[in-house]
């Protein structure tokens, strides 16, 4: 589509709208290791047989010197359009293609986290997968996908990983704040936390209530002043959820124990 406004060139913009069906969940535990990295590749090579494209937006500079030969092998292989702050590289998915994405992921540090703009997986114009490593977000288009979600979830079975709709799956109310499970997070009121945090659940049907463990947050000064900011705003993470009646505990009670019988500590 071309907008045209008097007085300046036509600017050419691409109009499809990329709206995630469902996300991936890693356990927090594997995060940054290569256990994490191979499983990523191996839902990206799954999904990348029902598209016919990779896309990719990098910051070269944030790269090169610590990669160089990730960003020639990016280059040898990849068609790149340069941006003012990033480049854009688009390619047909073959072997090559995706064995540069599997170097990307490879990469550590600054570079794979902020050097990494997006991943995505397109076919005919239209995103169905985009991994976007500064915010750890990972999410599928399973509208019109033909079955991508479940090629997804069957590459990564027997993983400390699993594929969930991105919407709220269970809804409740907790002595009147409103809750939720909403992949990839589980939300009391306007405070949100990581389900890849969580670690095990223990349910406690004649209380009507669901205790949780949560894996611990990393250690340090850093990690501590974290922990210590959460609990003085009331952001730490619940123990114990509460529930108004026996329909609503089984409903979230079902939903948690298949989310860490998938993601939990007894399957790491």
């Amino acid at each position: 589509m071309t907008a045209r406004i008097h007085g300046l060139k036509p600017v050419y913009c691409a109009c499809s709208v990329y709206n995630p069906t469902h996300t991936l969940i890693a356990s927090y535990p594997i995060a940054g290791t290569p256990r994490h990295d191979a499983i990523l590749f191996k839902a990206i090579q799954a999904a990348s047989s029902s598209t016919d494209q990779l896309v990719l937006l990098i910051e070269t500079e944030t790269v090169v010197d610590d990669y160089p030969s990730v960003i020639q092998q990016l280059d040898d292989s990849f068609s790149r359009t340069d941006h003012t702050d990033a480049v854009r590289y688009e390619a047909d998915v073959s072997t090559s293609s995706l064995e540069a994405i599997q170097s990307l992921l490879e990469m550590t540090g600054t570079a794979r986290v902020y050097g990494v703009r997006k991943v995505e997986l397109v076919r005919d114009t239209e995103t169905y997968l985009q991994y976007v490593p500064e915010h750890e977000k990972f999410t599928i288009d399973d509208v019109s996908s033909n079955g991508i979600v479940n090629a997804v979830q069957n590459a990564i079975n027997g993983e400390p990983a699993v594929v969930l709709p991105n919407r709220p799956i269970a809804e409740w109310e907790d002595t009147g704040v409103e809750c939720s499970i909403s992949p990839p997070s589980l939300c009391l009121g306007n405070v949100c936390h990581d389900l890849s945090r969580l670690a095990s659940v223990e349910s406690c049907p004649a209380q009507l209530a669901i205790e949780l463990q949560w894996y611990e947050s990393e250690q340090g000064r850093v990690g501590t002043a974290i922990s210590w900011i959460s609990s003085r705003t009331g952001l730490s993470r619940p123990d114990t959820l509460h529930f108004e009646s026996t329909a609503e505990f089984s409903e979230v009670e079902a939903v948690l124990q298949a989310v860490t019988s998938e993601i939990g500590q007894e399957t790491l």
